[in-house]
């Protein structure tokens, strides 16, 4: 089912790219503390998120909030790459995910085949 809202590089207003940005950071952040990148990479560079990976790595030792910031400040553009890449991935004017990022996540690994 589509989802009806703006992917990130359809995002018109720089405020809303950031806010954008950010919210995905943080998921990204979680899922990689989870070792759950798996849907990700399917979807996206594995080569970029290996760059983003490997700061996140070098940096565990911060909080969550000084993680993003550091791995932000590093890794935008990377970030960017995988966000313009996720296509599902919808958000509205401000920014803001369509459907929550955890929330469209755990659908997706819900709906990956199983094994008999």
């Amino acid at each position: 089912m589509a989802q009806v809202g703006l992917r990130y590089d359809e995002l018109d207003n720089h405020a809303a790219k950031e806010a954008a940005l950010k919210a995905f950071i943080a998921f990204y952040i979680h899922q990689y503390q989870l070792k759950s990148l798996e849907i990700m990479g399917a979807k996206a560079s594995n080569k970029v998120m290996g760059t983003i990976n490997h700061v996140l790595k070098e940096n565990a030792y911060h909080g969550e909030e000084e993680l993003a910031e550091i791995s932000e400040r590093l890794c935008k553009s990377a970030y960017e790459e995988v966000l313009s890449e996720l296509t599902d991935v919808k958000f509205d004017q401000e920014g803001e995910p369509i459907v929550p990022l955890e929330k469209m996540w755990q659908n997706e690994e819900e709906n990956l085949p199983t094994e008999d």
